[in-house]
């Protein structure tokens, strides 16, 4: 039987989602790459808890940081 290959970013995608709904705690950050890593498919499914903050990465982080003091779980 020959095993499916799966990109290892649509993984990373579709992990993501299944965490979100395990867990309504987990927030993710982007730095406008959503459809490169496919943190878009947690954005379609969360849109409230998906934050895009643009080319950007420093204040990513920053934002990252203030996210875990609302006891919220912040995946960049």
């Amino acid at each position: 039987m020959k095993e499916e290959k799966i990109a290892t970013r649509q993984s990373y995608g579709e992990t993501l989602v299944a965490l979100g709904n395990e867990n309504e705690n987990i927030v993710v950050l982007d730095a406008d790459l959503a459809g490169a890593t496919k943190t878009n498919l947690f954005a379609k499914e969360f849109p409230n808890r998906f934050f895009d903050m643009g080319i950007a990465e420093a204040n990513m982080l920053g934002t990252a940081s203030r996210i875990c003091n609302l006891w919220k779980n912040p995946i960049c």
